[in-house]
């Protein structure tokens, strides 16, 4: 076989990646396999080749420097790298389904008997597991949509739009007393709408509506102003209490009224609607902490409001130190009617638990 030698510029080098592109697509090259013999080898659409991963063109033997090597340009890429292990079980992680999860067992919750929730370990734990009475500390993110909406990563504002980790502490076993009781709203009879009179524009305009409650499903939004009630107009006249009982009533009697769209495609158009009266429950006003340590350092709440399912025993049940794990979290065991930051009231959402570290109760 005739030896080339070595190119001497970066001249030659184009020239030298030049003769190897004007090769046919089907070259015939020997090439070398570790500790076999010598093989041959097709680059092209060869039968051994269907899939294509082998098909690369080869250098022939020849006396060639390194230095003059590093300069061809010749790169060896290993094409069937995505076999690997870690990269297969990266692919495994993306293609969980929920027919992969596994059930907990039931449970108690606010007096009443609940189904296991579906969970999924992403990383099986490898330190000690968690046990009844330890003190559990753990991050949690709560992801609606595929977004996250709270977590313990992004716990408190810092100045400057910054956040910084706060991490959850609870003994695992210990439900909170106010689940361990059965949920009571008080109820009224009306459109399931809270509105207010603004004295300066002299409107009626919608404060908050109940979750699934006749003003709700008619697509009643925040701000749009209600112009008339049962034909009855220029209602910033009238005493806010006539206003309540001319919403309230019967349960399953209806009420017209007209309002003025603000939100959305229809914003500043009329629309008139119809609608039943039904029981709606009043949901209690949210309360805010206000924290701020350390010359205005934090600011903002005090930190994420965990969702009931983390104190239940059995939704973390046989995780270890170091495990992660995802719970699809319905509604009843989640944020209930009130929804927390983007998660709706009545949404379910997949809450992801990472198990930091186990101890022993002081």
């Amino acid at each position: 076989m005739q030896t080339l030698s070595a190119p001497k510029s970066l001249g030659a080098t184009v020239w030298h990646r030049k003769r190897f592109a004007a090769q046919p697509k089907l070259c015939h090259l020997p090439t070398r396999i570790s500790g076999k013999p010598r093989v041959e080898s097709y680059a092209g659409n060869h039968p051994a080749n269907a899939d294509g991963l082998d098909a690369r063109p080869t250098f022939p033997n020849q006396n060639i420097s390194r230095r003059a090597f590093a300069f061809s340009g010749a790169v060896f890429v290993p094409v069937k790298a995505a076999r690997a292990i870690g990269f297969t079980k990266q692919l495994k992680k993306a293609q969980v389904s929920e027919e992969d999860y596994a059930v907990s067992q039931p449970f108690l919750f606010r007096a009443k008997s609940h189904d296991g929730v579906k969970y999924f370990d992403t990383q099986p734990g490898s330190g000690g597991k968690l046990q009844l009475g330890n003190i559990a500390v753990v991050h949690f993110t709560c992801k609606y949509r595929g977004l996250t909406a709270l977590s313990t990563r992004e716990a408190r504002t810092l100045g400057g739009n910054r956040t910084v980790a706060e991490p959850m502490e609870f003994t695992y076993g210990v439900v909170p007393s106010e689940f361990s009781k059965p949920l009571v709203r008080k109820t009224v009879v009306g459109i399931g709408a809270e509105v207010r009179l603004d004295p300066e524009l002299q409107e009626l305009y919608i404060v908050s509506t109940v979750f699934n409650g006749p003003a709700d499903r008619a697509g009643l939004q925040v701000n749009d102003v209600i112009v008339s009630i049962d034909g009855l107009r220029n209602l910033a006249e009238l005493p806010i209490s006539r206003i309540g009982t001319l919403l309230t009533g019967d349960t399953g009697s209806t009420v017209e009224i007209e309002v003025k769209k603000l939100n959305g495609p229809m914003r500043g158009t009329f629309e008139r609607m119809i609608l039943t009266r039904q029981a709606t429950t009043v949901v209690a006003k949210k309360r805010t902490v206000n924290v701020e340590t350390g010359g205005g350092l934090f600011a903002g709440t005090s930190g994420p409001k965990p969702p009931p399912i983390v104190y239940i025993p059995e939704a973390l049940a046989g995780m270890r130190t170091g495990g992660r794990r995802v719970i699809i979290v319905p509604a009843d065991v989640g944020y209930e009617d009130t929804g927390e930051g983007e998660i709706p009231p009545g949404a379910e959402f997949k809450l992801e638990v990472e198990l930091l570290e186990t101890r022993n109760a002081a």
